[in-house]
């Protein structure tokens, strides 16, 4: 790597303590750093139990994901796994673990959060309590050099123009966490109604409330809050179109692809602010490198080009076309519906439509998903309504002049200025990525899958001129018999 990027001399010798490693941008964080800093000295990656899994098992598997083909088993080496849980008490860590954390950590990159918008209060009070638990380990840490916090660009969603400072909730962040741990569930949504009444969800509150907790946390370490809007694909690195979860928009488009999210309900001007994983991920390093110099606290808005709904739904749709998939279940056609109530009725129809799909997929013994796929993707679009009927301004000045700062070596290796992506490219790669990465359908599979879409667009519009032709005679029948008993 070369000897003039400030970035890499920066993290060499570096041991950084990364929380939410086995997400999405953790992963790109190890892979960026492993692959890039090559004196960095060593990565420390809490993982918990989850999903069944103990901690050693997703240990075991970490570098098995694809993203990490391109680095070699010598510099895996660098990494090491403790077990630990965000949720608890000096973050679950044994003490010997807390130990070797206090006296080699030079850098901390708090990504762990819970991002599920349907969580309880008391879910959400981990992100707070986990953030609470960091800096106390933070205060103990005689070589820590900066403190990394990646939070999300919707953390003070209740403003219309959200600046690069740090906001002041509607309740502080030490009495929310008092008022969590002495209550129970159903007294806490009552006591905390006035504070929420204003929020779309418990996790962009909890946000607002961390960043609260980092601004009065008297840490003397320099501090950078990276807040990204709607994570989505990679665009460059580790490789094009890469991507691991179904949150947000991947989950919006990847239920477009199987044909399963047929009516999206949002307005069709209103903008989503889209930015590249890897572009995340680069901007994270890089605050990270220029906040270490400084004594004040750093909140940069990473945000990407606001593209409307409208756009999206047509871009996916024709890439849909172009690229099926043989996952598919329908047709995929999605149409943005502004109405409440003709989105109901029209997300009703669908449903009854999978239905169908279920018992013939049943009465051939193959497998049924398609009911249960549109009411998990019908769900999420609901509880996302908030953010489909509304759009946002955000100040970026720190986060543009952070990309001019750097030098000519350091944005060929970090590159995340949004203003050079080829938006029409990108999404066909984010879709691409979706069909490889999520679905692990093969691009080889292309012939068979224009096959397969060709049957699901014919099978469709009989369906439905059958549907209607029978809707036609109903209605006749039912005005005849009304006109006789009349007469």
């Amino acid at each position: 790597m070369s000897n003039d990027s400030q970035i890499v001399k920066f993290f060499k010798n570096q041991t950084i303590f990364l929380t939410g490693g086995t997400g999405l941008i953790g992963k790109l964080l190890v892979e960026k750093l492993l692959r890039t800093s090559f004196d960095l000295k060593k990565i420390y990656i809490l993982v918990r139990t989850k999903h069944g899994k103990t901690s050693q098992q997703r240990f075991d598997d970490f570098f098995d994901n694809s993203c990490f083909e391109k680095i070699n088993q010598e510099n895996k080496s660098k990494v090491s796994f403790i077990s630990g849980d965000c949720r608890k008490p000096d973050l679950g860590l044994k003490s010997e673990n807390l130990d070797i954390l206090k006296t080699e950590t030079t850098c901390i990159i708090h990504a762990a959060a819970n991002v599920n918008f349907r969580q309880t209060i008391k879910e959400a009070s981990y992100n707070v309590n986990s953030t609470k638990e960091m800096i106390k380990l933070a205060k103990e840490m005689n070589n820590l050099k900066v403190f990394v916090y990646v939070s999300t660009a919707y953390s003070n969603c209740v403003n219309n123009h959200i600046r690069e400072e740090i906001y002041k909730p509607p309740i502080n962040a030490e009495a929310f966490l008092d008022l969590v741990n002495s209550c129970n569930e159903d007294d806490l949504e009552k006591i905390l109604l006035p504070y929420l009444n204003k929020w779309p969800n418990n996790y962009v509150f909890s946000k607002c409330l961390s960043e609260d907790l980092i601004k009065n946390s008297l840490l003397e370490t320099p501090i950078a809050v990276v807040r990204p809007s709607s994570v989505t694909n990679t665009m460059n690195e580790p490789v094009p179109g890469w991507i691991d979860n179904y949150h947000g928009f991947i989950g919006v488009t990847a239920g477009s692809y199987v044909g399963v999210l047929q009516n999206l309900y949002a307005k069709k001007e209103k903008k989503l602010h889209l930015v590249p994983a890897d572009f995340v991920c680069n901007c994270i390093l890089a605050a990270a490198w220029d906040t270490a110099n400084s004594k004040t606290i750093k909140a940069f808005n990473c945000v990407g080009k606001g593209i409307s709904y409208g756009e999206l739904a047509r871009a996916v749709n024709t890439l849909c076309w172009k690229y099926p998939t043989m996952k598919c279940v329908w047709n995929p056609e999605t149409s943005v519906v502004q109405n409440k109530f003709w989105y109901n009725v029209k997300t009703f129809w669908i449903l009854m439509l999978a239905y169908c799909i279920d018992f013939v997929f049943f009465c051939f013994k193959q497998p049924t998903r398609a009911a249960n796929m549109m009411k998990r993707i019908t769900e999420q679009v609901n509880v996302s309504s908030y953010f489909t009927f509304r759009e946002w301004s955000f100040d970026e000045d720190r986060f543009t002049n952070l990309w001019k700062k750097m030098g000519d070596e350091d944005k060929k290796i970090f590159p995340f200025n949004v203003s050079t992506i080829d938006w029409d490219k990108y999404l066909c790669s984010c879709v691409l990525g979706i069909r490889v990465y999520l679905f692990k359908d093969p691009i080889t599979t292309l012939p068979k899958a224009k096959t397969k879409f060709k049957i699901m667009f014919v099978l469709h519009y009989t369906i439905l001129a059958l549907f209607y032709c029978l809707l036609y005679v109903i209605l006749t029948f039912l005005a005849k018999n009304l006109w006789y008993n009349y007469k």
